[in-house]
């Protein structure tokens, strides 16, 4: 298999005449770009190592020399075939969302943005079966079927910016995945374009290469369009919180539920702190309402008042949000402090517990089975925190750039083990990247067998470049922990660059299957080079 060299130096980017045949080969439709700004936009995702450097100014670390924006599977076809002739690297893009540099062009090339090929095929919506292209953006998909009543059930955080081919391409999943599965689990087949400018279309059923297909990042082919399961929209919803006393006795109900053979729609616990987070953030209108007395939320429902009582409440967000950032500020400055005050001053966790089905009846059933379970082990505190969580479950993901406006980083470490080996896990992964930021942590994405944990970790540098280096100890740290507990160090978001060296501990024997895979399938390495097992820059330490 031909080996593309590692980009020491930068190389000067080709001209536009070496794409004028490619140009000519395109749609009308088609749009080709080159130069700045677009390769500032297309040399990165969402990963907060590329956010750090470009605050730093660096805004392409490794720019395309070319982004194609195809309108149709044509124009994929024409672009691979293209690329395979003149030995020129193709990274498939979807919406930039992702957060592991899994599309950044580390050899330059062509960056193939795939967000138009949107085709619909509803004829076999009444088999719950609907075929879309890969660029549909998540929420917009799921407007176009719930105007049919129907839903695909697959709800990350990103959903409004995110797209079904990179669901795929990272084997994504969703916030309601304890009942739908991940995107995996909805594949019924997916077509792709491999290498040679082919269409081929794979089973999920009794197919193994689907299986190499999903998750593969783009490196063994160009995913187009799926065939993937929908269901009704569930018209009755019940939704409730409950306070467990620690993470370890939420664990228990938690495995029980999913070990009963319950379904929930959600299933999330927040350890102490990211309780009291979530606890901050209850609806104004009500602050009473559902409230533990015994939590520090009496605290933030006695400021609320205060504020309240002023006339000039944009003075009052103002300097409120002054005094936060001076806080935070301090103490993520000294995240030893500051984490230790947090596993000392915050107690109680808080369990969502969420139902949805189609029937009122069944639901009420179900609620009243596993809601009463419930109670004998933890505090029922009712709708309210449910509630609250379903309407304002996207919220956070949206925030995260007045960190870094303050000069702050946050990022989210997933990773995933059995119940088991969870209290280990947890325990590790905070007491080794807690020597260097603030963490605390939620459980989502539920099984029989196991749990993901969800780390949210932010942190304060001198400058940019301190931040940097920060950012990075936090990350050796949390992988290096992961790898002693024997955990998956990736659950939903895909390997990039930021955890390709860690895939030796996770997939044992992994490496020369890969190659085998990628030698037949690629061999002069044009798909997406450096990703995965052949991610030669390495972890986020040396890139």
């Amino acid at each position: 298999m031909n080996k593309r060299n590692r980009v020491d130096e930068k190389k000067p980017l080709r001209n536009r005449g070496f794409f004028a045949d490619l140009e000519s080969k395109l749609s009308a439709e088609a749009t080709i770009w080159f130069g700045t700004p677009a390769e500032h936009l297309y040399a990165r995702d969402s990963w907060p190592e590329l956010l750090l450097r470009t605050r730093k100014g660096e805004h392409s670390i490794f720019p395309p020399d070319a982004i194609v924006i195809a309108s149709s599977v044509e124009d994929v076809i024409e672009t691979v075939r293209w690329c395979r002739d003149h030995d020129v690297p193709l990274v498939p893009y979807g919406a930039g969302s992702g957060v592991t540099g899994a599309i950044v062009p580390v050899f330059g090339g062509v960056v193939l943005d795939l967000k138009r090929l949107t085709s619909l095929d509803l004829s076999m919506k009444s088999d719950h079966m609907i075929r879309a292209g890969a660029g549909w953006l998540g929420m917009r998909l799921e407007e176009a079927l719930q105007r049919h009543d129907l839903t695909l059930g697959h709800f990350p955080s990103s959903i409004g910016c995110s797209t079904l081919g990179g669901y795929l391409a990272t084997r994504s999943a969703g916030q309601f995945s304890t009942r739908y599965g991940k995107i995996e689990d909805m594949a019924i087949s997916v077509r792709y374009v491999d290498v040679n400018g082919e269409i081929h279309e794979t089973f999920v059923a009794g197919d193994d290469e689907s299986q190499l297909l999903i998750g593969s990042e783009g490196t063994f082919g160009i995913i187009v369009d799926a065939w993937v399961k929908v269901e009704p929209i569930p018209k009755e919803k019940r939704y409730r919180g409950f306070l467990a006393p620690s993470v370890e006795e939420a664990f228990e109900a938690m495995r029980w539920i999913m070990q009963s053979g319950y379904r929930p729609t959600c299933l999330r616990l927040y350890d102490s702190f990211d309780t009291f987070i979530h606890n901050t953030s209850e609806d104004k209108k009500d602050p009473d309402k559902n409230v533990d007395k015994k939590t520090p939320q009496k605290l933030f429902k006695r400021i609320r008042a205060t504020g309240s009582s002023l006339v000039d409440k944009k003075r009052v967000r103002k300097h409120a949000l002054s005094a936060v950032r001076s806080i935070v500020s301090r103490t993520i400055g000294a995240p030893l402090l500051a984490n230790q005050i947090a596993d000392r001053a915050f107690s109680g966790c808080l369990l969502i517990v969420g139902i949805e089905e189609n029937d009122a009846t069944h639901a009420d059933a179900i609620a009243n089975e596993m809601f009463g379970e419930l109670r004998k082990s933890l505090k029922d505190l009712g709708a309210g925190p449910g509630e609250h969580w379903l309407r304002n479950r996207y919220n956070i993901s949206y925030k995260q750039s007045i960190v870094y406006d303050a000069g702050m980083f946050v990022d989210t470490m997933e990773v995933a083990t059995s119940w088991e080996n969870l209290p280990r896990l947890y325990a590790e992964v905070r007491r080794a990247v807690g020597r260097h930021v603030f963490i605390m942590a939620h459980f989502s994405h539920a099984y029989r067998s196991g749990c993901s944990i969800y780390f949210t970790f932010a942190g304060l540098g001198k400058d940019d470049e301190h931040c940097l280096k920060l950012y990075r100890r936090a990350w050796r740290s949390g992988l290096d922990a992961v790898a002693r507990t024997g955990a998956a160090v990736t659950h939903h978001h895909g390997v990039g660059l930021l955890k390709a060296d860690r895939l030796y501990s996770d997939h044992i024997g992994g490496r020369g299957i890969f190659d085998a895979v990628k030698s037949l399938a690629d061999p002069n390495m044009i798909l997406n080079p450096g990703k995965l097992w052949d991610a030669q820059l390495g972890s986020p330490t040396t890139l």
